[in-house]
């Protein structure tokens, strides 16, 4: 969503709950932060949670783990880390990413696009966009 949009959208869903329709501006974030509208880098955290599935499993789920169960999860992170550095260094070729978030992020770009160039509606780009992302009702 455009940032100048954030504001509208905030006020009517804050009119929803009553008496609180201002977008407050000493949010601990800035809009620019936390808003992806326009953004051209990757949108989610998948590599952050694939490092910590990693941990996980090489800490076999124990909650609170010996030291050096831990020195020895951060050197498999290391290993793990090196031998996909070594083979990008090799072949000029990162890992691919799974076709349903090309998929999913191409088609966010397109309703964007469509959303700039006012052949989609406000409205229209929101339910879109949550129905892409798996919203049910807003």
């Amino acid at each position: 969503m455009p940032p100048q949009e954030v504001g509208k959208i905030w006020t009517f869903i804050m009119d929803q709950f009553q008496d609180m329709s201002i977008l407050s501006n000493d949010a601990l974030f800035d809009l620019s932060l936390w808003n992806y509208f326009d953004f051209k880098s990757s949108r989610t955290n998948n590599s952050l949670e694939g490092w910590h599935h990693r941990l996980n499993f090489d800490l076999n789920h124990i909650i609170h783990p010996h030291f050096y169960m831990i020195i020895r999860a951060v050197q498999n992170n290391y290993a793990h880390n090196s031998a996909i550095l070594s083979r990008h260094t090799a072949t000029s070729t990162i890992p691919s990413r799974k076709k349903l978030f090309v998929n999913r992020n191409a088609r966010l770009h397109d309703l964007e696009n469509r959303y700039k160039q006012q052949t989609l509606t406000l409205q229209g780009y929101l339910e879109k966009v949550m129905r892409l992302i798996g919203i049910k009702k807003f």
